[in-house]
């Protein structure tokens, strides 16, 4: 899967980065799907036995659908906020936004990690969570775990996360 990634520098308050998913054929697989149950319901003659049968089959049809495009993703966005922490927003194609904000003092580290697959390597950004008690590692938080950018793509996030997050905790 092809996604593209933007930039969008604010200076000292910030950076964005947005990757957006390429968009769906929503209405030709609709109109595909369609056409293939009425086809095969007529094939088989279910509307020789009743009406009810194949309205069911359309309704059954569009709520599959509607649940298909509600698991899909549309767009990832970090928003990196030097003095306060992390913003992860993952859009969906029917409109309704998730929202996780990881707040500064939480953040240990931001890493980019492989995962050795049987057929590929993947690289990924990692969070690395500290405890409120301690300063070692708790938790491990993916992002843009929908679109797995290549590495080439992940390197500018990395940087600016580095440069705007991790350095000035350092000082």
């Amino acid at each position: 899967m092809v996604v593209e990634m933007q930039h969008r520098d604010l200076g000292d308050l910030g950076s964005e980065f947005i990757v957006i998913h390429p968009r769906l054929k929503n209405r030709a697989l609709f109109v595909m799907l369609l056409l293939f149950t009425i086809v095969t319901a007529f094939f088989f003659g279910l509307h020789l036995l009743d009406e009810t049968i194949l309205t069911s089959l359309c309704f059954i049809l569009i709520v599959s659908l509607i649940f298909k495009l509600s698991s899909k993703i549309h767009s990832e966005n970090l928003l990196i906020l030097p003095s306060l922490g992390l913003q992860v927003e993952t859009t969906y194609y029917l409109g309704y936004k998730v929202t996780q904000f990881i707040h500064l003092a939480y953040i240990k580290d931001i890493v980019i990690n492989e995962a050795i697959t049987m057929h590929s390597i993947m690289h990924y950004l990692l969070v690395l969570l500290k405890s409120n008690t301690s300063n070692e590692v708790h938790t491990l938080q993916p992002l843009f775990e929908h679109s797995w950018p290549s590495l080439s793509s992940l390197k500018p996030v990395y940087r600016a996360a580095q440069k705007k997050l991790i350095k000035p905790q350092l000082r």
